[in-house]
């Protein structure tokens, strides 16, 4: 047989062997051959907008194409959910979101897409710090000043966050019920507009990303009453955390997101480019500067594992507060 004829075998035979396992092809680098999209489910300037645009930045050298970021805020971060869940899973269209989504906004109101059916987990970036503040000139000096004001001051006190599902619009009902006072809550869409609303007397308190409190905090505009992480802020160290006023746990997690059917070879290529990125001194300043926590990036069935039991808790303390299905009932 002549040189040709072999070279001409060996061609259609490793043609037929891609027809047939199409993920052996990817894994041999096919993918990506073009840029690859984030939706960002808030708007621009808040804490998951910044950090993924950092992540996004770290990674496209390891990933090999560009990695464009969008925003499609709304709802929490459902929005950019329900628009992914109809995506194709070929790992040109992801998303950035908190797991709002994913563990909370389920036991909220009936969405349109089932996360853990219609969405693929890819990567666990690391979890925010979340806080309630108010303004400097505020006559609310430390928690037990707004406990004590809204409870003598039934529905008055005022409460922004950044939408609905997020973790502050969450457990702010829960510490109402504990701490036996009512309000009135504001959600925005993203942190950008909370801080505004609070920087402009529109509301009376705020919860929200350290991140976005961080400048106004420095600035001496701003004053943080208590820290949802037992970590406590850098930058407010003083500041009570729920633990220390004996509060219960509600961690918040980045979460970057694909559409369920991602094949496993493309998945693991998007891992491997993410924790890359995320072990990067660029992103892992700004991580440290939005106090980030980085704990070791979750993948896989591990990722999975861990979603599912914060669906499971959310649940728990979302009847427990009496907000299950609420916005459904409106």
């Amino acid at each position: 047989m002549s040189q040709l004829k072999i070279m001409s075998l060996i061609f259609l035979l490793f043609l037929g062997f891609s027809f047939i396992y199409p993920s052996l092809a990817i894994s041999q680098g096919s993918y990506p051959t073009k840029p690859v999209t984030i939706w960002v489910g808030f708007p621009p300037g808040g804490s998951t907008d910044v950090l993924t645009r950092t992540l996004a930045e770290a990674t496209e050298k390891n990933l090999g194409q560009r990695i464009v970021v969008i925003n499609k805020p709304g709802a929490g971060g459902a929005v950019a959910a329900s628009l992914l869940a109809k995506e194709k899973p070929d790992g040109y269209t992801l998303a950035s979101f908190p797991d709002t989504p994913i563990t909370r906004a389920p036991h909220l109101r009936d969405l349109d897409y089932d996360p853990f059916r219609d969405l693929s987990f890819i990567i666990r970036v690391g979890l925010y710090k979340n806080a309630f503040v108010v303004k400097s000139d505020s006559p609310f000096k430390k928690w037990s000043d707004v406990v004590e004001w809204a409870r003598k001051n039934p529905g008055q006190l005022t409460f922004g966050n950044p939408g609905a599902g997020t973790t502050p619009y969450i457990v702010m009902p829960k510490i109402a019920l504990i701490e036996k006072f009512t309000f009135k809550t504001v959600p925005f869409a993203g942190d950008a507009p909370n801080v505004s609303a609070l920087l402009g007397g529109h509301v009376m308190l705020a919860g929200g990303s350290s991140l976005s409190w961080r400048p106004h905090v420095e600035a001496k505009t701003v004053r943080v009453l208590l820290v949802f992480e037992k970590e406590g802020l850098d930058y407010a160290p003083d500041a009570p955390t729920f633990e220390k006023v004996g509060y219960f746990e509600a961690p918040t997690s980045l979460i970057i997101t694909a559409p369920h059917g991602i094949s496993d070879p493309i998945r693991k290529i998007l891992e491997k480019a993410f924790i890359e990125g995320i072990k990067t001194k660029t992103f892992r300043d700004v991580a440290e500067k939005n106090e980030l926590i980085l704990r070791e990036p979750l993948t896989g069935d591990a990722l999975k594992d861990f979603l599912k039991k914060c669906y499971d808790d959310y649940e728990k303390l979302i009847k427990e507060a009496g907000i299950y299905k609420m916005e459904r009932k409106k």
